[in-house]
């Protein structure tokens, strides 16, 4: 494969799945993803610098199911890990940028 990927933390819950920090590899460079899946869905968002240097979007790639395949293989299963995460609350987040 040309992008390798790792998970590197569980960031919490959101709404009705899982969200996952997560690296990939590609050429020799770092990006950061983040990882989201439920119990039967599951989607990846990457970096802008990732996007732009593969020349399309990761779902475009054809990697895109296998780096699913990867990353659900790497994470705790979503009904052992779910009900023990925070729930994560994104728009205080941005509240909170907002204001600095």
């Amino acid at each position: 494969m040309k992008i390798t990927v790792s998970v590197l933390d569980y960031l919490g819950r959101y709404e009705i799945g899982v969200l996952v920090s997560c690296g990939l590899m590609y050429e020799g460079q770092f990006y950061g993803g983040i990882f989201f899946y439920t119990e039967d869905h599951m989607n990846i968002n990457v970096e802008e610098s990732l996007t732009e240097k593969l020349g399309h979007s990761i779902e475009e790639d054809p990697e895109y199911l296998d780096i699913l395949r990867i990353l659900i293989s790497k994470v705790e299963p979503f009904e052992i890990v779910f009900p023990n995460l925070p729930d994560l609350n994104l728009d205080e987040e941005d509240a909170k940028e907002n204001e600095q």
